[in-house]
C-alpha cells in the first residue's frame, strides 16, 4: 500500500508540473515536444502551424528551423548558417515565410528549406520611404491574391506591400507616432476572413499598446485600444476571426472578437512573444522567450 501511495504522489507531481494552471480556469498550458539536441531549446522566438499537422519552431540556435508533428516528433530541421538574427516564422499555403532582423531580410522557403524568394537588401537598413530595403522587419502576412505584407517595425514604422512576385506596391503608415494610422512598433500582422489587415502596435514603456485595422489599400478602418494589454507582440487568428494576442510583458494571451475582449489567459509565467493557431486541430501554440526558452501549447479543458 505504501509503495502504491508513493507512486501515486510521483504521478500527481508530474501531472501538476506538466499542466500549469492559469488565471483562467478553462485553460492549462503544457510544454510542446522536447529539444532535439540537448536539454535546452535555445532562444525560442517564433512558432507556426501549417494546419496540416506540422508545427514549426524558429529558434536562435542551429539548426534554427525545427519541424515537428502535432505529437511532438521531430520530422526535419534546416536553416543552418542562413539567419544571423531570426524573428518570425509563418506558413501560408504550404510555404514558409521568415524574417531576419539583423540582415533586414524577408525570405520565402518550401517546407523542406529550399529558398524561393528574398525581399530586402541584405545587410542594408532602409528608411520609412525605401522600396527595396527594410530596417529590422518583424512579421509577414499573405493575402488571398498572393500580395505580401511585411511589418517593418523595429527600425521603421510601417507596413510594406508587395505583389506575389515581390514587386513593390505601397507603404502603409511610415510615420512614427501614436495617432491613428501611425505606428510605433508594428510587431505582428494577420489577415482576417474579410481581407482586413490586423496589426499589433506597441510602444516603448507601453504608453499606448493597440491593434490597428486597415484594408489592403492602407485605409485605416478601426483602432482597438484600452484593452488592458501591456505589450501586444504575438498575433494569431482563427477561422471565425477570433483574434489571439500574445502579451509578453503581461504574461498573458488575450482572446478578442470584433475589438472586444472575450477572455484573458493570464499568469502564464511565460513571455508569449509569438503565437500560432493550428487551424487543423483548433489549438494554440506560443513561443516563450523566458530563458532558456520553450514552446508551449494552450489546452482548453473539457
Amino acid at each position: 500500500m505504501e509503495k502504491f501511495v508513493a507512486i501515486l504522489l510521483v504521478f500527481c507531481a508530474f501531472v501538476g508540473s506538466a499542466f500549469a494552471q492559469t488565471s483562467n480556469p478553462k485553460y492549462s498550458v503544457v510544454p510542446f515536444a522536447e529539444p532535439p539536441d540537448g536539454p535546452e531549446w535555445g532562444d525560442t522566438v517564433s512558432v507556426a502551424a501549417d494546419g496540416k499537422g506540422s508545427i514549426l519552431v524558429f529558434r536562435r540556435m542551429e539548426p534554427p528551423v525545427l519541424v515537428f508533428n502535432r505529437e511532438g516528433k521531430l520530422l526535419k530541421s534546416w536553416g543552418t548558417g542562413i539567419f544571423p538574427e531570426i524573428h518570425s516564422i509563418d506558413v501560408f499555403d504550404g510555404f514558409v515565410w521568415v524574417t531576419d532582423t539583423k540582415d533586414h531580410m524577408v525570405y520565402k522557403f518550401t517546407m523542406d528549406g529550399r529558398q524561393l524568394m528574398a525581399l530586402g537588401t541584405k545587410g542594408v537598413a532602409g528608411d520609412n520611404a525605401s522600396k527595396t530595403a527594410f530596417n529590422r522587419p518583424t512579421d509577414v502576412a499573405i493575402a488571398s491574391n498572393g500580395d505580401i505584407f511585411v511589418t517593418d517595425g523595429y527600425g521603421n514604422s510601417r507596413i510594406v506591400q508587395f505583389n506575389k512576385d515581390g514587386k513593390f506596391i505601397r507603404i502603409i503608415g511610415g510615420t512614427k507616432g501614436g495617432e491613428p494610422g501611425q505606428f510605433n512598433t508594428p510587431h505582428a500582422i494577420q489577415i482576417d476572413s474579410k481581407g482586413r489587415l490586423i496589426v499589433n502596435d506597441w510602444q516603448q514603456a507601453a504608453k499606448n499598446p493597440r491593434l490597428q485595422i486597415f484594408d489592403q489599400t492602407g485605409k485605416l478602418l478601426e483602432v482597438w485600444e484600452k484593452l488592458g494589454i501591456v505589450r501586444p507582440t504575438g498575433l494569431a487568428i482563427a477561422q471565425d476571426d477570433t483574434v489571439y494576442v500574445g502579451d509578453t510583458e503581461g504574461n498573458a494571451i488575450w482572446i478578442l472578437k470584433d475589438g472586444k475582449v472575450l477572455e484573458r489567459i493570464g499568469d502564464l509565467h511565460a513571455r508569449p512573444h509569438n503565437i500560432a493557431w493550428d487551424s487543423g486541430s483548433n489549438e494554440l501554440y506560443f513561443a516563450d522567450t523566458t530563458e532558456p526558452g520553450q514552446i508551449k501549447k494552450v489546452v482548453k479543458k473539457k
